[in-house]
């Protein structure tokens, strides 16, 4: 089974719902592209699946890279324990040098887990890529942030998920498409098994087609300031409300309004971003906003470091008086 991925190859373990590769694998790619042509190593993308024959002939074709499909009946839906026994036993024996994936729950989950099985060192949610010649370093956000580490990883085996937001995604047309291989694999997980996904309840709102999104954070401080974000979004056309994954965990918000890793990605016009810190989880879900303004009582909340106008004050304070000036602003406009 070594034989199928060849020597000194980056592999790209690609993520897929509902019959589609998800739009972050094409991020990961890019970054793999980029490393690829730094350290002059081919990629090759697997697909774990049960029906991936068409997913892999399409990948093959617009990314002109190679295409393994892992063919199994517990591998329809990810399942950790099944995509370890799978993609161990096709990588443990080849000579990889790294082994991307997306930051996303799939990817967190599995990347760590995949290292120790492998031997290999393992950086999680890379937002850059640095390096010349065979020296390479990752850099990603820590504590909220606040600080960017730069980090080398020295073993010959490397694993690596790529922050959603962090590359475009790969847009090349190839000379021709890849080859695609398809390997039988007979899980048997013993601990746990994947029985389905619920989605998060969807509602009467598009969050990735609003062209203004007032979001809130754990800075609301309590339900009973929920109308001010209510009120100032109400003001713009084109319009939603948005939540920090804190503010959902608090109840003020159901989750099909969570903005960032685990929710929605989006890249409004106008984000307004009350009382969010600014994780990195938050910051890769709107990163794509064309213009940011930022309200946070912490002068050196990471949300500042991405917002084009920074305002230090509470939200309850500072809302109501930007609504009052626009009432005001409002009222001369319809006497003219």
């Amino acid at each position: 089974m070594n034989e199928i991925v060849k020597k000194k190859q980056i592999v790209v373990i690609a993520e897929h719902r509902q019959g589609n590769i998800t739009p972050v694998t094409g991020e990961t790619l890019s970054l793999a592209r980029e490393l690829g042509r730094i350290l002059d190593l081919e990629t090759t993308i697997i697909i774990p699946g049960i029906s991936m024959e068409n997913q892999a002939s399409h990948t093959a074709g617009t990314t002109g890279m190679n295409v393994i499909g892992i063919k199994g009946e517990g591998l329809e839906l990810y399942n950790c324990e099944a995509y370890l026994e799978a993609l161990t036993g096709l990588l443990k024996t080849a000579d990889l040098h790294y082994i991307i994936l997306p930051h996303t729950a799939m990817g967190y989950d599995l990347a760590p887990r995949l290292a120790v099985r492998l031997k290999a060192s393992c950086i999680t949610a890379v937002e850059q890529l640095s390096g010349k010649g065979e020296s390479v370093t990752f850099l990603r956000s820590q504590w909220n942030g606040k600080i960017i580490l730069e980090v080398a990883l020295l073993t010959e085996r490397k694993v690596v998920t790529v922050l959603p937001g962090s590359w475009p995604a790969l847009d090349e047309k190839p000379e021709k498409p890849g080859q695609v291989t398809i390997i039988p694999f007979e899980s048997f997980t013993k601990h746990s098994k994947t029985t389905g996904i619920k989605e998060a309840g969807r509602t009467e709102f598009d969050l990735t087609k609003a062209d203004v999104i007032v979001a809130a954070g754990r800075g609301l401080r309590k339900e009973e300031n929920l109308p001010v974000i209510y009120e100032l979004s109400g003001i713009f056309p084109k319009s939603a409300v948005g939540a920090s994954r804190a503010a959902c965990d608090a109840g003020w918000f159901d989750y099909g309004r969570q903005i960032g890793i685990t929710g929605k990605t989006v890249s409004p016009k106008l984000y307004i971003a009350c009382g969010i810190s600014g994780s990195t989880q938050h910051i890769a879900g709107m990163k794509g906003s064309q213009m940011v303004v930022a309200i946070n009582t912490d002068p050196a909340a990471s949300i500042f470091g991405i917002a084009d106008y920074c305002i230090v004050e509470d939200l309850t304070t500072f809302i109501p008086c930007l609504l009052e000036e626009y009432g005001i602003f409002s009222r001369r406009q319809d006497s003219e």
